[in-house]
């Protein structure tokens, strides 16, 4: 009688011994204990809140005056972006932004980065890294000041509960803004982005609202 099944038998043994355990949960998982917030995209849908949006007048990177009411007019949308200079969501998204901006802003986008908890030498970086030619103000410039900013007021408004919450994005259609009033918003209806712009949808957005304003 042949020997060679009990030979495959042995060898199958020796095959199960020597193989790895399989870790329990879902292989695509990250390892538990990793911090991978900001390693992977964090996207996230365009909303339509009612949100009392108000005014601000912000200093550009360069220390000159920046007034959003003023920059509104004239535009059919308007992007508030709330990022971080050392944010890896907000450097991945912001060549997502920068492209939008690029392709709309001849026809009517108005784009405005807010800069949040971020000293100047890392808001060098992001804008030297994105390429940024669009407006850049400064809210804040340290950590601590997370919970005094008006981006946390607002994303938390919106129920936004990341600790950070870089990106955060407030789009202002023309046609909602309203008249100037003292202590009234600049709008009462907005559209929220709780993380990461998707191109596309961002894209289609834009470009409704645009071919809306030049129809008319």
């Amino acid at each position: 009688m042949s020997r060679q099944p009990g030979l495959i038998l042995l060898l199958a043994a020796a095959v199960m011994i020597a193989a790895p355990p399989v870790p329990a949960g879902n292989p695509m998982e990250p390892p538990a204990g990793l911090a991978t917030d900001d390693a992977r995209p964090d996207y996230a849908p365009i909303v339509e809140r009612k949100l009392d949006f108000y005014d601000f007048t912000y200093q550009t990177v360069e220390g000159g005056a920046f007034d959003l009411r003023d920059y509104a007019q004239g535009k059919s949308v308007v992007i508030v972006e709330y990022l971080a200079g050392w944010c890896p969501n907000s450097n991945r998204n912001g060549h997502i932004v920068e492209r939008l901006w690029t392709k709309y802003r001849e026809r009517g986008l108005g784009l405005v980065g807010v800069a949040e908890y971020s000293d100047a030498a890392e808001l060098r970086i992001h804008i030297g890294r994105i390429g940024i030619d669009y407006p850049f103000v400064v809210e804040t410039r340290k950590r601590d000041q997370r919970k005094d900013s008006s981006h946390y007021k607002y994303r938390r408004a919106a129920g936004d509960k990341r600790k950070w919450g870089t990106p955060f994005y407030v789009i202002i259609d023309q046609r909602d803004i309203e008249p100037a009033a003292t202590k009234g918003p600049l709008a009462r209806r907005v559209y929220t982005v709780s993380g990461e712009l998707v191109e596309a949808e961002a894209d289609q957005f834009i470009r409704e609202r645009v071919a809306d304003a030049q129809r008319k």
